[in-house]
């Protein structure tokens, strides 16, 4: 039976929560008895036409459904039921353990200066956190751009607000707001906690704000 897009679009991000990985066509092909590689392809272009993945061009791979990447990032998720995970962004790496129902520890680095932030959610609060004064930087961008190559690379952690200080001034081009850790959380909530539900289009937005 050929699979709606929500269908298909659930099996990937169940993919990456199971493996650490973004199915291959092959795989997509035989869990949903396609007839070719080529209807696989078809459906996956058109998941990512509506923006719920990303490939790069002229790559049939999956190389993001967020929140996950296949590809190495600086946000890595361990998950309680599962892998370790890489996240897109900051916000992606909170959102998980509500789209997911489970316990996560974080681990990722300040911006400015690579410290280690590690943070562990459990039934949705934040039950640890190292350095105490994290914050997260959500950049302002334009409405059509593409999620994993115009806002994801720029929503990262902050160690303090000194650092976070000194990178806007070091980066006078960018734009956007600060969030404390407890409001980035939030946002990761209200991104992600629904997105297994059948959403194809909701996470990867790129003009959402709190």
């Amino acid at each position: 039976m050929i699979p709606q897009g929500g269908s298909l679009h659930r099996f990937i991000l169940e993919t990456f929560a199971k493996t650490g990985h973004a199915p291959t066509l092959k795989t997509i092909q035989r869990e949903f008895a396609l007839p070719s590689l080529e209807e696989a392809h078809s459906l996956v272009a058109e998941l990512e036409r509506r923006g719920a993945i990303h490939r790069n061009p002229g790559d049939h791979a999956i190389t993001h459904a967020y929140p996950f990447s296949n590809e190495p990032t600086a946000h890595r998720v361990q998950l309680a039921d599962g892998p370790q995970v890489y996240a897109m962004c900051a916000i992606d790496a909170l959102g998980m353990p509500f789209m997911l129902k489970q316990e996560a520890k974080i681990r990722s680095a300040c911006a400015q200066y690579s410290g280690e932030v590690q943070i562990q959610v459990q039934a949705g609060q934040i039950t640890q956190q190292s350095p105490e004064r994290i914050l997260v930087w959500l950049p302002t961008v334009t409405e059509r751009c593409v999620a994993a190559l115009d806002l994801c690379p720029e929503v990262n952690f902050f160690c303090s607000p000194e650092h976070l200080k000194q990178w806007n001034a070091e980066h006078p081009e960018h734009h956007g707001q600060l969030l404390t850790l407890a409001q980035a959380l939030e946002y990761g909530r209200k991104t992600f906690a629904t997105l297994l539900q059948g959403s194809t289009n909701s996470a990867e937005q790129c003009s959402k704000t709190l």
